[in-house]
């Protein structure tokens, strides 16, 4: 396998009217005990087994309300990122895919296998923005990097009250030393290399936006930006400041416990009126969460949500160091989609720790991103992210629980990551065959 970037699929497939409930209960089953702990020796139940993935990282499968459809109309979310290619991706799929009917055929213009990849094809959605942690990782070297930073862990255990934080630096010895010119070099022009494409990136983003969407767009972006030298230039210069609050209170109401419901005329809840949050909701049960949220985007305003969206994804793909998403290290994948002609907005994020800390660190690291990107949005707060309560009830309005969330490494998390591919490569050199020497006998 060709070491590429992960790729993204995302598929909106409309339910077969009557089959909605049947479905979930088939995702639950499968969402209740993803890695299959709990089944019995030779069992085999209905569902996609993802534990036997060898190239999906995340993975989910949603029920969403499918309006334009018809009131009681319900669509199928599946959302996964992987290695390889396309048809390989799918060819594994159906291979997991224990009873395919049970599943996909209860989605509308499904007609079994043989079919497969062209229907998944026809209901692809593809993101405006997408944003990877480690672009240049596959599952399979994920998995060697934290099963060798484990297996080393225990050798140190067990010959010395010494740490794998201890041992680095003299591992690191045989490798390429930080003083060196070269691999600074070749780091250096690799990066301007990644950059390069940023020129092409605005080009498109303005003939399809137009330059009034991508300026402003790209300012309320970057104005609580300032901790960087470029853009707190740029806002001086162009006096980009962050609007003053229009009270000091919060909008959110004291009872903010109840059943989700439209926050203005206009906004929707992505899972009918009557949802509730179920008491089985899978978040903070592993080291990673799952969010899966879906806005309306008033009339008008799809080419501003979109120039937004291609500066997030530019930015993403050309300038962001691994791990990092202007300075936020609990993202593993995040994606945002402009749906349904434009109506709608949907974003897919894979994260580590709670709910709580995760929206905690985007309104204190990018405050100003959060409004550029929601404050197009029916419902949102008046003050936007600035007044946390309301932007979180905001955020808890529109989301939509996973009845299907699947991880290749569910205990990790990014930094955990980015320690676990930093050791491996100071193993890499010839000061590391000692502890190589002592995996393979230990």
């Amino acid at each position: 396998m060709t070491n590429v970037a992960p790729r993204t699929l995302t598929v909106l497939a409309p339910i077969r009217p009557g089959e909605e409930e049947p479905l979930r209960a088939v995702l639950r089953t499968v969402g209740d005990d993803v890695e299959g702990k709990r089944l019995e020796p030779g069992t085999v139940r209905p569902g996609i087994e993802f534990r036997h993935s060898r190239h999906i990282h995340f993975a989910r499968l949603v029920v969403l309300d499918d309006p334009d459809r018809g009131r009681d109309r319900k669509r199928l979310l599946y959302s996964a990122n992987y290695d390889g290619e396309f048809d390989e991706h799918l060819a594994e799929l159906i291979a997991i895919t224990t009873d395919p009917d049970a599943i996909w055929g209860r989605l509308d213009g499904y007609t079994g296998p043989a079919a497969f990849a062209a229907f998944i094809r026809a209901r692809t959605v593809e993101p405006e923005a997408f944003y990877i942690a480690f672009r240049d990782e596959t599952v399979e070297r994920l998995h060697d990097a934290i099963d060798f930073r484990r297996r080393a862990q225990t050798v140190v255990d067990e010959a010395s009250s010494a740490s794998l934080v201890d041992l680095v630096p003299r591992l690191s010895s045989g490798a390429p030393a930080a003083d060196q010119p070269l691999p600074w070099i070749v780091a250096a022009a690799a990066r301007w290399f990644r950059a390069l494409p940023i020129v092409a990136d605005v080009i498109r983003a303005v003939a399809r936006c137009g330059i009034g969407n991508v300026f402003h767009g790209t300012l309320r972006i970057i104005t609580s930006l300032t901790r960087y030298p470029l853009f707190r230039w740029v806002n001086r210069l162009t006096r980009n400041r962050l609007p003053p609050r229009r009270s000091p209170y919060s909008s959110v109401t004291l009872d903010h416990c109840t059943v989700p419901a439209p926050l203005v005329p206009g906004d929707e809840v992505p899972s009918g009126p009557d949802r509730q949050i179920p008491p089985t909701f899978r978040e903070d049960v592993i080291a990673q969460n799952q969010l899966t949220l879906v806005t309306v985007v008033m009339p008008g305003q799809a080419g501003r949500v979109r120039a937004v969206m291609a500066a997030i994804d530019s930015y993403a793909k050309r300038l962001s160091p691994p791990g990092s998403l202007i300075g936020i290290s609990t993202i593993h994948f995040v994606k945002w989609f402009v749906i349904d002609n434009g109506r709608r907005l949907m974003m897919v994020s894979d994260y580590d720790g709670s709910w709580e800390s995760y929206i905690d660190e985007f309104a204190e690291m990018i405050l100003s991103g959060l409004d550029a990107i929601w404050e197009t949005s029916y419902g949102y707060p008046p003050d936007g992210a600035a007044d946390l309560p309301a932007f979180k009830r905001f955020l808890r309005s529109h989301q939509v629980p996973a009845e299907i969330f699947f991880s290749a490494y569910p205990e990790e998390t990014v930094l955990n990551i980015v320690n676990d591919r930093a050791f491996a490569r100071a193993c890499a050199g010839g000061a590391g065959d000692h502890i190589r020497g002592q995996l393979q006998h230990g």
